[in-house]
């Protein structure tokens, strides 16, 4: 059975998946888009449907669809899973369509927003030659069952970095305690609330709170909180950035919500320990099965743990051994062909 796939974006994470197991399980892929938040070094040569004409990216889907049996897409609002699916409808070549995501369930508080995306869901999910790979096994599933998807229909498809590029034979912890943020400074990453808590248990201590990367807020944050103790970096990437995970002691993600967080896979792939709140979707398959860390219920109680990592140095040992092992042993590339390997012979 022949099987192509669809990726949003040349994400370092997405073209490390598609090198390490797409091509090596000779299935065929494309980009949705030719661009990315993050920085990578991408093939030039590589087919981006963003490149094409309207007209010309709905011919390319509609060759696809004819000739595979199943495609993988990641999301479900866009352009090729849409086509497909209405090709699936109205033309008698029907195709599996697996629909891979990191969304978490989650109801909207506005009726109409609840009401179609309700309406919307269902209709799709209910659909038999839909399935459903969901990046974690907890919420990530429960999207796909909540609307109407049968259980015989899910697989777990695991949100993979390529851990090898962050191992380290041998953590060593700064002398002076660093906490480390990664991520965009906006909003939603609830990075002013981590400051000010940070401030407020650390002011008497000789600790660092290094912040990587950019956003909307960070001029703001900048002009208010810059000092000798809390610092911000910048934007980093790649060897630059792999240097940092490894001079920290501990990485903090105070996320008011974070569909999955692909730095908790990059952070545990450094044998460093994690502090996470608990909306954080890469929470329940990373840091609470596997023991690499702590979940905070609100930044008071992320605080609080903050503390505790800081005064026991044997407790951050052990959760940095245990990431260490997640990493090299269980969530890995090996783990995700396993994965994708039984899907595709199930849906068969």
């Amino acid at each position: 059975m022949k099987t192509f796939a669809y990726f949003v974006e040349p994400a370092l994470y997405s073209i490390d998946l598609s090198v390490n197991i797409y091509d090596k399980m000779n299935i065929g892929y494309c980009f949705i888009k030719d661009n990315t938040y993050s920085k990578s070094s991408f093939n030039k040569d590589q087919v981006y449907l963003s490149s094409f004409s309207f007209v010309s990216r709905i011919l390319f889907i509609l060759k696809q669809h004819k000739r595979n049996d199943n495609l993988i897409i990641n999301g479900y609002n866009n352009l090729p899973f849409i086509i497909s699916f209405l090709a699936n409808l109205f033309s008698l070549k029907k195709v599996n369509i697996a629909i891979e995501s990191d969304t978490q369930y989650q109801v909207p508080k506005n009726f109409l927003k609840r009401f179609v995306k309700y309406l919307y869901l269902s209709i799709i999910f209910k659909n038999k030659m839909i399935f459903g790979f969901a990046g974690g096994s907890n919420s990530h599933m429960l999207l796909f069952k909540e609307y109407g998807m049968n259980t015989e229909r899910i697989f777990l498809m695991p949100l993979m970095v390529n851990n090898s590029r962050f191992f380290t034979k041998k953590k060593v912890f700064p002398k002076i305690f660093t906490f480390l943020y990664v991520g965009r400074l906006i909003k939603r990453k609830n990075v002013e609330s981590l400051i000010n808590i940070f401030n407020k248990k650390f002011s008497k201590y000789k600790v660092v709170l290094k912040i990587i990367g950019s956003g909307k807020e960070e001029i703001y944050l900048r002009n208010k909180y810059s000092s000798s103790k809390v610092m911000f970096i910048g934007p980093l990437f790649e060897n630059e950035l792999i240097k940092e995970y490894h001079r920290a002691s501990c990485l903090v993600i105070p996320s008011l919500f974070e569909p999955w967080g692909l730095v908790v896979n990059e952070a545990l792939s450094s044998s460093l320990p994690i502090i996470s709140i608990e909306k954080v979707g890469a929470n329940f398959d990373l840091i609470k099965s596997k023991n690499t860390g702590e979940i905070a219920s609100d930044i008071n109680a992320f605080g609080d743990i903050m503390i505790k990592f800081f005064n026991d140095k044997k407790l951050l040992m052990k959760y940095s051994s245990n990431a260490k092992y997640t990493m090299q042993n269980i969530w890995n590339y090996n783990y995700y062909e396993t994965c994708l390997i039984k899907a595709l012979k199930e849906i068969k």
